[in-house]
């Protein structure tokens, strides 16, 4: 596997708050430019939640997800598809 570091842009990056499924694409690259720590929610296809996750002020993380599922951020989170 490559390392994280190597990374293929599936997509634009925008500030995400309310959910979105990122076209399907599973892995999504979550940049926290907040000076707070946010909750990220993943929700499945129905819109019922399946986690939740909190990305600390400043960190950059990585989202395996399924297509269908969404992400949404309590506050506005720079994120974007990517692949490995």
């Amino acid at each position: 596997m490559t390392s994280k570091s190597q990374l293929k842009v599936l997509g634009t990056e925008a500030t995400v708050t309310t959910a979105n499924a990122f076209g399907g694409k599973q892995v999504i690259r979550v940049y926290n430019q907040n000076g707070a720590d946010v909750l990220l929610t993943i929700a499945n296809g129905g819109g019922t939640t399946t986690g939740t996750i909190t990305v600390k002020a400043g960190e950059t993380i990585f989202i395996q997800k399924t297509p269908a599922e969404t992400i949404a951020a309590a506050t506005g989170c720079k994120m974007v598809p990517v692949a490995y």
